[in-house]
């Protein structure tokens, strides 16, 4: 029967999709992030379940245990606001802006160049997959909309984006999932939901951390290198007779990138590695010549 025929099909997929961890030639790569996510949560079971009163688990597990929607601005002051200003949205700004919008949409047009809009690629942008403006409109909505209500801030992450990439994510279904699971999980464990994020191993999530680091550290030295190869065609164009230096710009472009990577890594700080390297930039490499021509430009648009 075709009934049959049609869950007969559907079974040797899902057996097939269960085994295939055990194929060491596969068509398509492993999922490695959801067989770590199992391991993880294979581990945090067996401790929860051997954890003693004394564990400092917030044990039994509970569902239901939280409210899903608070009024978070019942007891917000003025004073509040304004420490809030101070310590919280001063200092974060650079990192949201560095991280969660230019980083996010530069690694979005180096990951999937089939998805670039010719319009803005033309112009020689960076950001032709989805622009620094819908980034921000997207994180600022979503924090005015959801923190209000007891959400912690949000933002995009070049991280995350190259941890899902990294991890086999594609589209935006991927998405959907996760948000879905997140939504499940705070709805039905309310609270417990932390006691069992507090249970899974910090070495799986090391590993995890590493791999999007991993796929963060090849994309930058991709995007280096094409940084690169487009200055050394500018530079071809308008020194017709003249030979190109290529190690030259290559070392200028990399000193920028790992003065940058150095002091943030060092100080971590973001805002503080942004600044070293708009410095390093401006005064080692082109950035003040690039400066002018675009002030220069600027003011041509304007007429």
């Amino acid at each position: 029967p075709r009934q049959q025929t049609v869950f007969s099909y559907y079974l040797r997929q899902a057996w097939s999709r269960a085994c295939c961890c055990l194929n060491p030639f596969p068509k398509t790569p492993h999922p490695v992030g959801i067989y770590l996510f199992l391991i993880g949560c294979i581990f945090a079971a067996v401790t929860l379940a051997t954890a003693g009163p004394n564990s400092g688990y917030d044990l039994p597990l509970y569902f239901f245990g939280a409210p899903v929607v608070i009024n978070a601005m019942k007891d917000v002051t003025s004073m509040s606001w304004w420490n809030g200003f101070l310590q919280g949205a001063l200092p974060q700004l650079p990192l949201t802006t560095l991280n969660s919008v230019i980083s996010v949409c530069c690694l979005a047009h180096t990951l999937y160049p089939d998805k670039r809009d010719p319009a803005l690629e033309e112009k020689h942008r960076t950001d032709a997959v989805i622009t620094r403006r819908e980034v921000s409109i997207s994180v600022g909505l979503m924090n005015l909309i959801l923190v209000p209500l007891g959400s912690m801030p949000n933002c995009h992450g070049a991280g995350g984006l190259a941890g899902q990439h990294r991890f086999g994510a594609r589209t935006g279904t991927s998405v959907v999932v996760l948000g879905l699971g997140k939504v499940l999980l705070a709805i039905f464990l309310g609270g417990s939901a932390l006691t069992l994020l507090d249970a899974l191993p910090i070495a799986v999530l090391s590993i995890m951390i590493a791999i999007a680091g991993l796929e963060l550290v090849s994309t930058g030295v991709k995007v280096l290198f094409e940084c690169v190869q487009k200055e050394k065609e500018k530079t071809a164009k308008q020194q017709a007779n003249e030979a190109v230096n290529g190690k030259a710009i290559l070392q200028k472009n990399a000193t920028v990138a790992m003065v940058t990577a150095a002091v943030i890594i060092a100080l971590k700080k973001t805002h503080y590695g942004a600044l070293s390297g708009w410095v390093v930039h401006m005064v080692y490499g082109d950035g003040f010549r690039n400066f002018v021509a675009w002030i220069k430009k600027k003011k041509a648009e304007r007429r």
